[in-house]
């Protein structure tokens, strides 16, 4: 393999490509009878429409364990996080229990919906996270307090891959009688999730980070919370009347099947992106002035942040444009503003500045990956040269 060879693409905590099942699921969905309103069920295009949308909730249901009730659709994890807590706090808003507490790692669209609340009078904490990324358990509990009404923290960060233990974090909140919100968005399909042995109450769930279409996702709502999330804007009274608007039918069912996908080979998929991240690293050791963040039995396998001291990532990826990588979330990778993740985990600038994340998928090769890893040595090794380290 050359430079001049196809661009190798890893950047799969931003996106993934749409597997071809996938892709044949959702041309059947609009090819065939079943371009109606599934609202419509009166005639064959809607009632079709209808239940391939109830087969989608079922299989998405039961990869969590969940009821198909419990699944309401949503464009992404994005509208889901805003659904959850936006739609909890307005039904909490006359109550005395008025506190939020999240994480200064979490992605922007909890992390700026709950500092909308705390302009419009809600209390929040923002809990920093241990230098591997995670939350600590016992800083957890010592901020609860009797106004707690709502834990929201991610499964598995998308910057740099530290796990968040949901299970225990789920225990701690159902022994306080506090909701749990969890942005699985980067977890679902990739590390098994039981919402009912963990306790969770309501699960944020996209599709695009699974090989599956960008445009949908979904909000897990426990069935006894349901009455207790007030809907963020009106309409139609599809999904519970929590949701309003037409249903994708197309894109629910291409969800499902990349859902079902990710459920069937999971254990391969994780095993492989492990393989992956060793060659990476192990190509990396006698690199001098990197770090790695997040390093240990609780990182995702599949996503990696490097950061070299000194140095400017976009040098680094200019020298390696043959390679489809980014700085951090592609939610905030075009902005100037040093990453929210790696300041709270307390990174100096120095790191900050020089850090890029390789995320691996499962159509990700050893041979790209040993590709990748020697054009990034290089890159590093010439730069600092350059500023006259040896």
């Amino acid at each position: 393999m050359t430079e001049k060879d196809q661009e190798i693409y890893l950047d799969y905590a931003s996106s993934t490509p749409l597997a071809k099942e996938v892709v044949a699921e959702m041309e059947a969905a609009m090819k065939n009878r079943s371009f109606g309103n599934p609202s419509t069920t009166e005639h064959l295009f809607g009632k079709q429409a209808d239940d391939l949308i109830k087969n989608a909730r079922l299989e998405v249901a039961s990869i969590i364990n969940a009821f198909p009730d419990e699944i309401i659709w949503t464009s992404g994890a994005t509208e889901a996080n805003n659904l959850a807590i936006l739609g909890l706090s307005r039904f909490k808003s006359t109550d005395a229990k008025r506190q939020i507490i999240s994480s200064f790692s979490e992605h922007k669209s909890v992390i700026d919906t709950c500092k909308k609340l705390e302009s419009d009078g809600m209390e929040l904490l923002l809990l920093s996270p241990n230098a591997n990324g995670s939350i600590d358990i016992n800083e957890l509990e010592k901020a609860i307090c009797d106004s707690t009404f709502l834990v929201s923290l991610m499964h598995i960060n998308n910057e740099v891959g530290s796990i968040n233990d949901i299970k225990l974090i789920g225990h701690i909140c159902r022994k306080n009688n506090i909701f749990l919100h969890v942005d699985a968005a980067q977890g679902i399909g990739k590390l098994a999730v039981d919402v009912r042995d963990c306790n969770i109450d309501l699960m944020s769930l996209s599709a695009h980070k699974i090989y599956g279409p960008k445009g949908i996702g979904a909000l897990f709502i426990d069935k006894e919370s349901v009455g207790r999330i007030d809907p963020i804007f009106s309409g139609g009274g599809q999904e519970r009347a929590l949701r309003p608007g037409t249903l994708a039918t197309h894109q629910i069912v291409g969800m499902a099947r990349a859902y079902r996908i990710a459920k069937d080979n999971m254990s391969e998929n994780y095993n492989h992106l492990r393989a992956c991240r060793k060659v990476f690293l192990d190509n990396c050791k006698m690199l001098k002035g990197i770090q790695i963040n997040s390093n240990s039995e609780q990182t995702f396998p599949g996503i990696l942040s490097i950061s070299a001291k000194g140095l400017h990532a976009e040098s680094i990826i200019y020298d390696m444009r043959t390679i489809a990588v980014s700085r951090g979330s592609a939610c905030t990778s075009d902005n100037d503003e040093p990453s929210h993740v790696l300041k709270a985990m307390g990174l100096a600038h120095d790191w900050i500045n020089g850090t890029i994340r390789f995320s691996f998928g499962r159509d990700t090769s050893l041979e790209e990956v040993q590709f990748a890893s020697k054009l990034y040595s290089n890159s590093v090794n010439r730069l600092n040269r350059l500023r006259g380290r040896k």
